[in-house]
C-alpha cells in the first residue's frame, strides 16, 4: 500500500495531535501515511544551554561544548523515536503502512523536501500544533510552494462556562 497521506506535525510530546484523525482518513482512504516530524533548526538550543556552551568554549573545553550539544541532540532523538513507536503500533493494529522522517529545518522547507522523492503524496495534514501556531507557518507561502491539497487541522475549540 502506497503512502498517499503526508502528516506533519512539530516534534515534540505533543506531536501525535491529530494523528488519529490521519489514521482515520487512511483507512477510508485505504492508504498509508507518511509522518513529517519538523523540529526548528533552533529546536536544540536553549537560550541556556548556549550560554553553558559559550562558557565552556571560552574557557577552552571544547569536549564539554560537544557533550552538551550531543546531550541535546540524544533527548530529542528519545523523543521522536518513542513517537514513532506510537505511531507504529497505531498503524500496525490498523493494517496501514507507515514510513517516517524528523527534519531540523522551517515546515515548508521540510515538506517541499520531503515530497520532492515522494510524488505518489495525495494530501498534507498539518497536526493541531503546527496549524495553531500562526506565527510559526506561513500558510501563503506554503501554498505558493506546495502543490499538493493541504489540510490544517485545528484542536477542539473548548467551550466556555
Amino acid at each position: 500500500m502506497q503512502e498517499k497521506i503526508l502528516f506533519v506535525t512539530k516534534g515534540g510530546e505533543d506531536s501525535d495531535n491529530g494523528f488519529a484523525y490521519a489514521v482515520e482518513l487512511a483507512k477510508t482512504l485505504n492508504a498509508g501515511i507518511a509522518v513529517l516530524m519538523v523540529y526548528s533548526r533552533h529546536a536544540k538550543n536553549t537560550f541556556e544551554d548556549v550560554m553553558a556552551a559559550v562558557a565552556f568554549a571560552e574557557a577552552g573545553d571544547t569536549e564539554t561544548v560537544k557533550k552538551l550539544m550531543n546531550e541535546q541532540e540524544e533527548s530529542i532523538k528519545k523523543i521522536a523515536e518513542k513517537k514513532i513507536k506510537e505511531f507504529t503500533e497505531i498503524c500496525g493494529k490498523n493494517s496501514l503502512s507507515l514510513v517516517h522522517q524528523t527534519a531540523f529545518d522551517d515546515t515548508i522547507t521540510a515538506i517541499k523536501e520531503f515530497l520532492k522523492n515522494r510524488p505518489y503524496i495525495d494530501m498534507v495534514l498539518l497536526s493541531p500544533n503546527l496549524s495553531a501556531d500562526k506565527k510559526g507557518i506561513d500558510f501563503k507561502k506554503l501554498l505558493k510552494n506546495i502543490t499538493k491539497p493541504i489540510v490544517a487541522m485545528s484542536a477542539p475549540v473548548k467551550a466556555g462556562a
